[in-house]
């Protein structure tokens, strides 16, 4: 479930992890890193829907900036 904060679609970090088949752990280290972006609202985590429909976990590439799958088409997540 998405929630629209400021005109910006959010998952919570649990919807991520479900979304990617992961951990909240892990997607709290992908935060930390910059392969996803997101805010803590509320003392809680919450990921863009744009960052997470950009990020390719199968990338091993160490840099920061989300890695696009070739089905992207979100604007707002910086690879385009």
């Amino acid at each position: 479930m998405t929630e629209l904060i400021d005109g910006i679609e959010y998952l919570s970090a649990a919807a991520a992890a479900r979304e990617l088949a992961t951990t909240e752990m892990k997607i709290l280290m992908l935060l930390k890193k910059g392969a996803l972006k997101g805010e803590m609202i509320d003392g809680s985590w919450f990921v863009t829907a744009a960052s997470l429909s950009c990020y390719d976990p199968s990338s091993t590439s160490p840099e920061a900036d989300p890695s696009c799958r070739t089905s992207c088409k979100a604007s707002s997540c910086g690879c385009h």
